[in-house]
């Protein structure tokens, strides 16, 4: 709890309590003026828009290149002071702390590379000085969860997100205008898979036998939605990206926002008070603060354990919300969190979903049962964002489960002792 109230006070000073006026007279030392910097028009402008893919007919974009066998590394891709590359020099991102422990990050999501909110961290996660290599599904992939699914084609067959994927694209690809910005067409949990076992391996300079590429962290998200509580944390693309991760060993952290959906060439990149800049920001320095905080002895240590994971939920926000001061709380995943009942709708007689709120879902057998659930948190009105710890081991805790282990230990000692007497007559049967 002492950490997560420093960590309040160090995000909090940095963006939530700062005026508007304050940050963009802070952005007058930033390299690379808002003026020459449009949300719209730049190197990582759209690579196509469906109906130029359409007229080519469904040819690779030239400004797409596959990525099957990129062995570009992080080196060759920035340069010597990323400020000077678009968008991370952006005044937008003026609030960004710098980090001072660099860490190689995947970015990846669920929403597709062409989110506005995974494209703003993109740019504050380099502003903070990390290395940061994007890979995300070509198509919105939400709802996803764990599952994985794979290319069936070596060619796009169905436009991605927004056009910004055209068919006919290789179904792995990168924006030669920044090779950092790369798309797969999978399912999140196959992405982030492809991205570790591909892409980031060749970018962090990594050797072919380390399982986890060289990455010390991978961030998922922002997601364009919240995902509050155990059944969405299975459900989400966006979190199953994450836990994946997390069982391939690297630490990861998931970001869910109550943000619009939105395309990135709609990003105001000069103006810090932008929907996905402002949620970027929160996220970056985040990062930045807890990597900080869990390197401060030892600059080679862990972010998070082994089987240990962080997803964090954002409130809607100012100017698109009324949260204008954001806090932040540890909390937990169960506690108010709802699942879904499956009813009529009155209308069309089709079945829908309800809310329900369960016993089955909230009830506390592991970890810290004071915290405050992650949905009350978000949905208090207290202008909070919550951060909640998970584990991927799944076996139930003992003090949980001992009225029944005697119960289970009896049952699979007769089911065992069948078993045994089964074969015995079977053999006696033969001999006979």
């Amino acid at each position: 709890m002492k950490f997560f109230s420093l960590l309040t006070a160090a995000l909090a000073s940095t963006v939530a309590s700062s005026p508007l006026e304050a940050r963009q007279a802070n952005s007058s030392s930033i390299a690379v003026s808002s003026t020459s910097i449009a949300s719209s028009s730049s190197a990582s402008a759209p690579l196509t828009t469906a109906s130029q893919a359409a007229g080519s007919g469904g040819a690779k974009n030239s400004t797409i290149i596959n990525s099957y066998n990129s062995t570009l590394s992080y080196n060759s891709t920035a340069t010597s002071n990323d400020s000077s590359v678009y968008g991370v020099g952006a005044a937008g991102f003026a609030n960004v702390k710098k980090s001072k422990h660099p860490l190689n990050i995947v970015l990846t999501n669920d929403d597709s590379w062409a989110s506005a909110n995974i494209r703003a961290l993109y740019y504050a996660l380099r502003r903070a000085g990390h290395r940061v290599l994007l890979v995300a599904p070509s198509h919105n992939q939400s709802g996803k969860g764990g599952t994985v699914v794979f290319p069936t084609s070596l060619n796009i067959t169905s436009e991605g997100r927004g056009g910004f994927v055209p068919v006919g694209a290789p179904y792995a690809g990168l924006n030669v205008s920044d090779p950092a910005l790369r798309y797969f067409n999978g399912t999140p949990v196959a992405t982030a898979g492809w991205a570790l076992d591909n892409d980031a391996v060749y970018f962090f300079n990594a050797s072919r036998n380390d399982t986890t590429a060289g990455v010390d962290l991978v961030v998922s998200g922002p997601n364009e939605g919240t995902n509050l509580g155990p059944f969405l944390y299975t459900l989400s693309g966006t979190i199953g990206a994450s836990y994946f991760s997390v069982e391939r060993s690297v630490p990861s952290i998931a970001f869910s926002a109550s943000t619009d959906i939105r395309q990135y060439t709609t990003l105001n990149l000069s103006n810090p008070d932008d929907e996905s800049v402002k949620i970027a920001t929160y996220s970056s320095n985040f990062v930045t603060i807890v990597s900080d905080e869990a390197k401060r002895s030892n600059s080679s240590a862990r972010i998070l354990p082994l089987g240990i994971g962080l997803t964090v939920n954002y409130p809607k926000i100012a100017p698109t919300g009324n949260c204008s001061n954001l806090t932040w709380v540890h909390s937990r995943l169960t506690g108010k969190a709802i699942i879904d009942r499956f009813v009529l709708n009155a209308t069309t007689g089709l079945p829908t979903y309800a809310d329900l709120v369960s016993a089955g879902l909230n009830t506390c057998i592991s970890g810290n049962c004071s915290l405050p659930g992650e949905t009350d948190v978000i949905q208090n009105g207290k202008c909070q964002a919550s951060a909640s710890l998970y584990s991927v081991d799944y076996d139930a805790p003992t003090n949980a489960t001992s009225d029944f282990v005697a119960a289970l230990t009896s049952g699979i000692s007769l089911l065992n002792s069948n078993v045994t007497s089964s074969s015995s007559n079977r053999t006696n049967s033969t001999t006979a």
